[in-house]
């Protein structure tokens, strides 16, 4: 989380300071302030013991064949689902804001990450020749996505699928100085994705080699006017001068869009199960007006939703994630794993785009990596945990 906030929220800050616009100096400090409250719990909430409990219940044990054949379903799902994308009309698809049909099929669609998860750690276990080649196949359409859309969440998740994995089945740590690497690399990338998106679009690859990386980042820091942050400063201002906050209501919105189909159901019956929130009017309030496709970031919709007391998602966030780790890291549980390297990109971007995406992330990974390992399960209940594992719990409990 670190790295995010330091490659992401800081270049932002810096810009928003520049460049305030409509944001006042009490509204600059606010922002400020609440993101290094989000900071701060992602590290208070790691310092909490993991939780015994869902240590023992992710224990099972696995049949590995069987997974790999749920990994493969994945894969498939996800293949058909971007092929009946690619049908829709042209005008659909590059869309921003997608409605209809298209909905399900991308729905669908992301199967494809969890299943080259499992995948690649299966072929990473115990190698052959057919799983190098099905998991090729399963790396072949998110490596498209990033290469001709420069996606920065496709690509932020792939590299975290093979990293984490390699880390897990491998026990391949990177070293220190490859980290810092990444954070870097990613600090100059990320005001970049705009001009690679371009030149994708245009297919004039050789504009590649006019990028200049430090440039692009200073011109980024002095001149955006464009800013997820700048966002997320005037919503939280417009939360406390209405005095309207969503109190976690979003969260639920957010399930229904994404689990309920208007497809299926009917649009009216879905939009009664939603809960209408009054918007802030951010072009009467400050004379200004979110561009379309932009974040407003989980530093934004955490405050509007609970005030400063929203930075406790980060806390929760937090704590979830060290209990998952234990489980992954020291008892080797699969279950773990997998579930961690599905959910690391999500977590990610509940500071980029926004808390409220997190919910629905996890509980389609939480219902479609449930059936799997159900499926693949050999045993129904858990193993007690080792005399190290429950040394090292102990130690957490104590300090």
């Amino acid at each position: 989380m670190g790295g995010i906030f330091v490659s992401f929220i800081l270049p932002q800050a810096i810009a928003l300071i520049n460049k305030p616009g409509p944001v006042s100096q009490e509204a600059l400090e606010r922002v400020f302030l609440m993101s290094c409250l989000c900071a701060a719990m992602c590290w208070f909430g790691y310092q909490l013991p993991p939780s015994r409990n869902l240590i023992k219940k992710l224990d099972l044990a696995i049949d590995t064949k069987k997974l790999f054949q749920g990994g493969i379903v994945f894969v498939l799902i996800g293949y058909v689902s971007y092929f009946l994308i690619m049908r829709q009309p042209e005008a659909a698809r590059e869309n921003t804001q997608w409605t209809g049909i298209i909905t399900i099929y991308a729905f669908f669609s992301t199967l494809i990450y969890p299943g080259l998860t499992i995948l690649l750690s299966s072929t990473l276990r115990h190698p052959t020749i057919s799983k190098l080649i099905l998991t090729a196949f399963a790396a072949a359409l998110p490596l498209h996505t990033i290469i001709l859309y420069g996606r920065r969440e496709p690509t932020a998740t792939f590299i975290l699928t093979i990293g984490l994995s390699l880390y897990f089945i491998r026990k391949l740590v990177p070293p220190r100085w490859l980290v810092i690497s990444f954070v870097v690399i990613a600090l100059f990338a990320i005001p970049l994705t705009g001009t690679y998106r371009a030149i994708a679009k245009t297919g004039d690859w050789s504009q590649l080699q006019e990028i200049q990386p430090l440039e692009t980042l200073e011109n980024f820091v002095k001149n955006q006017e464009i800013l997820e942050l700048k966002n997320a400063a005037l919503l939280m201002d417009a939360a406390v001068r209405t005095n309207q906050y969503g109190y976690g209501i979003e969260y639920w919105n957010s399930l229904i869009f994404r689990f309920v189909p208007a497809q299926l159901v009917g649009a009216n019956f879905k939009k009664l199960l939603q809960i209408e929130l009054a918007n802030y009017d951010l072009e009467t309030l400050y004379r200004y007006k979110m561009t379309t496709g932009i974040t407003i970031t989980g530093i934004g919709d955490a405050f509007t939703q609970f005030d400063y007391m929203g930075c406790l998602f980060f806390f929760c966030l937090a704590w979830f994630f060290k209990t998952l780790w234990f489980s992954a890291n020291y008892k080797n549980s699969i279950t773990s794993q997998i579930f961690y390297v599905s959910l690391f990109s999500p977590s990610m971007l509940s500071v980029t785009h926004g808390t409220v995406g997190f919910i629905p992330d996890f509980v389609f990974n939480l219902i479609f990596l449930s059936l799997v390992i159900i499926y693949a399960s050999r045993k129904p209940m858990y193993k007690g945990l080792n005399v190290s594992v429950d040394n090292m719990l102990e130690k957490q409990i104590k300090y």
